[in-house]
């Protein structure tokens, strides 16, 4: 299972170059503004943070951009970016802080889809196009992906063995927050 994630992610970086062809996204303007904002920082693992909140400019612009009328996924996608920053940057030894911040983040992808697959009945392959566009700016260099799968080999091969209960409470913590992410409304009556 784990070869397969691997796999996938990388053909998933790779085929980056397949989803380009969405005239949609505004790639070419999106592409030279990232560029711009890396500078000569891009191939590092860091990259340029100048508001120092976990995520890279390149990233934080092309999430806030792409999903401006989407606040429930910018959220995630934000936070999701923030988690891999972490992962990548993270020693080897590291191992339980591994685990965690995968459990994380496998917990916000999760959230995400289930929301938008279950309520707002979305189109399977666009999402999961949209996340793989998501994770190829985030793992846009040799070095950021090469420490993303480096990371994902230290992860056990075991189930987390997450009670029924559990599931239950993070399926409806995640139903809340979508519900206050999309109803502006919900927040200031609070």
């Amino acid at each position: 299972m784990k070869k397969i994630m691997i796999i996938t992610y990388i053909v998933g970086s790779l085929s980056i170059a397949s989803a380009l062809e969405i005239d949609s996204m505004k790639w070419t303007q999106d592409y030279e503004m990232l560029v711009n904002l890396n500078g000569g920082v891009e191939s590092t693992i860091e990259g340029l943070d100048q508001n120092k909140n976990g995520v890279r400019d390149d990233v934080e612009y092309y999430v806030e951009h792409r999903y401006k009328d989407k606040p429930f996924q910018k959220t995630l996608f934000l936070e999701a970016a923030k988690k891999i920053q972490k992962i990548i940057a993270l020693p080897k030894e590291a191992t339980k802080d591994h685990i965690k911040l995968d459990n994380e983040l496998l917990e916000i992808y999760t959230c995400r889809d289930y929301m938008l697959y279950k309520l707002e009945d979305k189109d399977i392959k666009t999402e999961l196009k949209e996340k793989m566009i998501f994770k190829s700016k985030v793992l846009n260099t040799n070095k950021r992906l090469r420490a993303y799968i480096d990371h994902k080999k230290l992860l056990p091969f075991e189930d987390d063995g997450l009670s029924d209960e559990t599931l239950e409470d993070r399926r409806v913590a995640c139903q809340d927050r979508y519900k206050v992410l999309t109803n502006p409304d919900l927040v200031s009556s609070k």
